[in-house]
């Protein structure tokens, strides 16, 4: 007698959930949590990358952690970690409630866990928006400080509006606007327009200027008459606000009084220098003997507006930038004395892992909010109830990395 293998049959009726692929809801069971495991496990090593980043990056420079963490509220840090931990708590639960039948206090036990997860969020954005509008931030924008700068960086407190300095402001146009405006304003073909006779310039007051510079303009605006490119702060977008009034100020010196046709006027007759010959004496031959050298004509050409790269020596300095054709010593945002060296590079890691570590807070609520749907539709029970802990297993990853996330920011100085 031959005996017939069979596939096993199903009984639809009493296990409406079991996919045709599983023989049983118990082997569905484990193979959907063993998949949830495997993606943890990627989890796992995208968040273990950034962990080792903040490692080298803390050993190499430590004096900037210890100066970034007074930035950090670790009141905000604990209330959010006391959060996380019940949402584990609450989420465990629904997975025993559920088990024992009991839908309705599964549904009250996933509803606290997205109310948590929201809670975490607020705080967060409380947290986030202090450091925004303090602009302590990652990039160039951390050093376009508010009113009165950030904390440890008074020196580069802001100065009133409508003050500036022509001689700082002649730095910073050889640096930003030489290359397209030249260097006595007389502009360069094709990149710059002649500011000294601009009746566009000459018609705006300084704070109108600054926010021009500012905001820019594209060649194809409806007011360019020239049709070149007018990029944001010149291209340099490491000015702030107090440079920018210095190199309007600057630029005031080198412009030329219009005459009524909004043309340059011309000097009067009576104003002609006298002849050279005529005017020559023994006095003005040891004048000029003693005038200093005219400067190279290489150093009048037009120089690139891109700035140097800024250096970044670990550890807090006082390391002052020294510009050697004015011999003036000032010191820049990136080596303000008063806080470290790229200050920038502690926000920019923090937004980095937290703001990561946010966005997946926000996709477990989407999953709580995917669970409480498909509770209210009764499709849950103690026999089937795998969504509900493969999404807990989600949530207390999440959870877990906050453990780590908030001492190593907040609590280690």
């Amino acid at each position: 007698m031959s005996v017939i293998q069979t596939q096993p049959v199903h009984d639809e009726a009493h296990e409406p959930n079991l996919a045709h692929h599983f023989e049983s809801m118990e082997q569905q069971h484990d193979a959907g949590k063993l998949g949830m495991w495997l993606f943890l496990a990627t989890e796992v090593l995208l968040f273990g990358g950034l962990f080792c980043a903040y490692a080298v990056f803390r050993a190499n420079h430590p004096a900037l952690f210890a100066w970034g963490e007074q930035f950090l509220d670790e009141k905000l840090g604990a209330a959010n970690t006391a959060i996380l931990l019940i949402s584990s708590m609450t989420i465990a639960m629904a997975i025993t409630y559920i088990q024992r039948g009991h839908r309705r206090m599964a549904m009250a036990a996933v509803g606290v866990t997205f109310v948590c997860g929201a809670m975490f969020m607020a705080i967060k954005s409380v947290e986030y928006g202090h450091k925004f509008h303090d602009k302590l931030l990652w990039g160039t924008g951390f050093y376009e400080m508010p009113e009165g700068g950030h904390g440890g960086g008074a020196a580069m407190a802001a100065v009133p509006a409508g003050v500036g300095d022509a001689a700082k402001g002649r730095q910073g146009w050889d640096s930003t606007c030489r290359s397209c405006h030249g260097a006595a304003g007389e502009g360069v073909e094709g990149q710059g327009v002649d500011l000294r006779t601009s009746a566009f310039s000459q018609g705006l007051d300084d704070e109108g200027l600054l926010a021009f510079i500012k905001k820019g303009r594209l060649p194809d605006a409806a007011d360019s008459a020239t049709g070149i490119l007018m990029p944001p702060k010149g291209g340099n977008p490491l000015l702030k606000d107090q440079d920018l009034r210095d190199i309007v100020a600057h630029m005031r010196t080198l412009e030329k009084p219009l005459g009524d046709d909004g043309a340059a006027s011309e000097p009067a007759a009576g104003d002609e220098p006298a002849d050279d010959a005529a005017t020559a004496s023994p006095e003005g031959d040891k004048a000029a003997d003693d005038a200093e050298p005219a400067a190279p004509a290489a150093n009048w050409l037009p120089r690139s507006s891109i700035p140097n790269a800024p250096e970044g020596p670990p550890g807090i300095t006082d390391r002052l930038i020294e510009d050697v054709e004015y011999a003036v010593h000032r010191p820049v945002a990136q080596f303000d004395p008063n806080r470290p060296a790229n200050a920038h590079l502690f926000f920019g890691i923090y937004f980095l892992m937290t703001g990561l570590h946010g966005i997946h807070v926000i996709a477990g609520m989407l999953v709580m909010l995917w669970l409480l749907w498909r509770l209210g539709r009764g499709d849950f029970g103690p026999r089937y109830y795998a969504p509900i802990e493969c999404g807990a297993l989600y949530w207390h990853i999440v959870d877990v990395i906050w453990i780590f996330l908030f001492p190593l920011w907040y609590l280690i100085a």
